[in-house]
């Protein structure tokens, strides 16, 4: 079975190409992946799957039953794409201000072709394997909301895996971690409010901008000095808005940031700090702040029993020497939030392609060499569904 598994995936090999362009050149960001989700919903239905869309907008699950009674197995991609114009210079570059800058067209590809060869071979499954496309992973939120629409009485699966691709690892190269993977992540927005005025007259006014400023800088101390050198910490301010000219003292000032750990409580440490240094700086200098939690996710954990089971199909698939551990990366993912209530695995799949910037950068790319990997390590496991853990 395992060289033809390897031949079934082989046989796909343009396809896959093919697939992975056509969904570059078209992404959409979050909730709105409307064209993205119907693609893929008529794909699995020609596959003969049982296809449940509009799940939280844009979601999809998709049920394929086996020849043989079993257990279920769940599959999860995510859609959606960024607010990025690329400059990759791609022959198939998008063009419409939206970009996949994360690799999620390699994502949505190999689960639909591992949904498409699954299907062609459905009398050799002993169960059932759910497939998940999920939207708005980018803004950490859209597992959450596809569970708070009712999904999980669809997926009911015992074991869920997925895949990120990281093109900062050896093409080839999937790394099972036993534990953690991905940090837990949350956005948030911090409003200054102050009192605008004529920029030659400071004296009559209270600039946000100059509070703003501050409580950036006050911030980064948080980490520096309120965390535990032996916890991963972050806190990044990513956008900065406010004002309409060199000459006026504006009124208002919107920061928006994000906060990375590895644990729950060294998490909730930062976001405390944050909101009381915050006040503390805003105060001091007559202003006054908000600070509002807009999404957020835990940090994404393996189940190590499951973990074991994925490194034996992950060598099958790429080869002993190509399968190991890789330290936790600080990137947040909501795959937590089903792996928070089913045992599973999110592997990381080298994808690393000489010339090419990282993840989120106008022109990320990835080697396409690593997608029929990552396709073979779903294959196979919902062919061994009766010896997931």
């Amino acid at each position: 079975m395992a060289d033809r598994v390897s031949e079934l995936v082989a046989a796909r090999g343009s396809e896959i190409i093919a697939t992975r362009r056509h969904l570059h050149a078209r992404p959409e960001t979050g909730y709105v992946e409307h064209d993205t989700s119907a693609y893929i919903a008529d794909r699995l239905r020609a596959a003969g799957l049982e296809v449940h869309t509009g799940i939280a907008e844009t979601g999809i699950v998709a049920i394929l039953r086996g020849g043989k009674s079993g257990r279920r197995l769940a599959i999860r991609a995510d859609i959606d794409g960024l607010p990025i114009d690329e400059l990759t210079g791609l022959d198939f570059a998008s063009k419409n201000g939206v970009m996949h800058a994360c690799g999620h067209d390699g994502h949505i590809t190999m689960a639909l072709t591992a949904a498409e060869v699954l299907a062609s071979i459905s009398d050799e499954i002993a169960g059932e394997v759910v497939f998940i496309f999920q939207p708005a992973e980018e803004l950490c939120n859209g597992a959450e909301a596809m569970i708070d629409a009712g999904a999980m009485e669809l997926i009911d699966a015992d074991v869920v895996v997925g895949t990120h691709l990281w093109n900062q690892t050896p093409v080839g190269y999937v790394g099972v971690n036993q534990s953690t993977v991905f940090a837990g992540a949350d956005l948030f927005e911090i409003t200054v409010k102050g009192h605008g005025g004529h920029g030659a007259m400071p004296h009559l006014t209270v600039d946000p901008v100059v509070v703003a400023a501050n409580i950036i800088n006050a911030c980064q101390t948080v980490v520096a000095r309120e965390i535990s050198p032996q916890e991963m910490g972050v806190v990044t301010f990513g956008s900065v808005q406010g004002g309409s000219a060199g000459n006026v003292i504006a009124d208002e000032v919107r920061l928006n940031g994000t906060i990375r750990s590895y644990n729950a409580e060294t998490h909730e440490a930062i976001r405390r700090a944050l909101k009381r240094v915050t006040s503390g700086v805003a105060e001091s200098l007559r202003a006054t702040t908000t600070y509002t939690h807009l999404a957020g996710t835990p940090p994404v954990i393996n189940n190590p029993e499951v973990a074991n089971w994925v490194t034996g199909l992950a060598m099958q698939a790429a080869g002993e020497d190509s399968v190991g551990e890789l330290e936790p990366i600080s990137v947040g993912d909501d795959m937590a939030e089903f792996l928070n209530r089913i045992p599973g695995v999110y592997f990381i799949l080298g994808a690393s392609k000489d010339g090419t910037e990282g993840h989120h950068n106008a022109k990320f790319d990835f080697d396409e060499a690593c997608l029929p990997i990552g396709t073979e390590v779903f294959v196979r496991a919902a062919l061994d569904i009766e010896g997931m853990p």
